[in-house]
């Protein structure tokens, strides 16, 4: 069975937090802050950019890896090297001073001034490209190892769709061996949350890891068991790995551990609806938490 979304159309959509990557690298050289210098809120930058947060979040997230911004909770957000902006800069003007030079003709071949009308827009990012892979803004993002991954926010939407069902399933049917380790998870984020010192959050991922695969093998389905597994390890790579480094905390941890609860009861009351809704909302905050205004 094909998928009936071109290609193309795919490609684009997985990387939209790249375009929007690369439309911040114009917007901060336009801005023409020094490094060190604080940019917009994420409220302003979205609305400028005309994207939601979200996205904007992730396309940050993008930038500092490449060590261009610095994300500072409770505080906003700061140029770190705006050496990449400097450069983009000379080009934009560049451009601009070789199309004073050479103003229009009332004798030029309109094709040939729409396509350098094009070419200046994929320049400055506010049009895409034919294909976004010759995007010249994008290309630096996408070099970056492991850079090109799922969008977080599209993970989590994934996750919310099947392990909600799959909850409601493990409520119905898990075993009592599988519903014992279930609990296990619980009693290891509590040792974890206990101890909090620096292997708390890692033994936090481990447990929470643990949750989410003991309901996914409740279903007996491998397929099932490695997409929530495979999702779930999304976590590890570099711009969600990025995100929870800055909004893991002590009490993202302490209402995780408590909606895990939750929906534990659930399933141990063998009530379907309620593990469902528990579920649901247990990934709908934990979209929440990672959307923590940062200043």
């Amino acid at each position: 069975m094909t998928s009936d979304i071109p290609s193309s159309s795919r490609k684009t959509a997985a990387r939209a937090y790249l375009q929007t990557a690369a439309q911040l690298r114009t917007v901060i050289a336009s801005l023409q802050i020094d490094a060190g210098g604080r940019l917009p809120s994420e409220r302003e930058l979205a609305q400028q950019l005309g994207v939601s947060r979200p996205t904007l979040r992730e396309a940050l997230i993008v930038l500092e890896l490449q060590d261009e911004v610095e994300i500072r909770i409770g505080s906003g957000i700061y140029v770190k090297n705006s050496a990449s902006q400097s450069e983009l800069s000379a080009q934009m003007n560049q451009a601009d001073t070789s199309q004073a030079f050479h103003p229009a003709s009332r004798h030029e071949d309109p094709a040939a001034t729409d396509e350098s009308v094009r070419s200046l827009q994929r320049l400055a990012g506010v049009a895409p490209a034919d294909d976004p892979d010759d995007n010249p803004l994008i290309l630096p993002a996408r070099m970056l190892p492991g850079i090109a991954e799922d969008s977080p926010k599209e993970v989590n939407q994934m996750r919310y769709f099947l392990e909600s069902a799959v909850a409601a399933e493990a409520a119905r049917f898990m075993s009592p061996d599988l519903r014992k380790q279930l609990r296990k998870s619980l009693t290891d984020m509590q040792a974890a949350m206990a101890q909090n010192d620096s292997t708390t959050n890692a033994r936090m991922a481990d447990a929470d890891r643990l949750f989410h695969t003991t309901l996914a093998q409740s279903t007996d389905n491998q397929l099932v068991m490695q997409t929530i597994t495979s999702l779930f390890d999304q976590r590890y790579r570099p711009i969600a790995r990025s995100m929870h480094r800055h909004f893991d905390d002590h009490q993202a941890w302490l209402a995780a551990m408590q909606e895990h609860e939750h929906i534990c009861q659930a399933i141990e009351d063998r009530d379907p609806l309620q593990a469902l809704a528990a579920m649901q909302r247990h990934l709908t905050r934990a979209h929440q938490r990672l959307m923590t205004i940062i200043g």
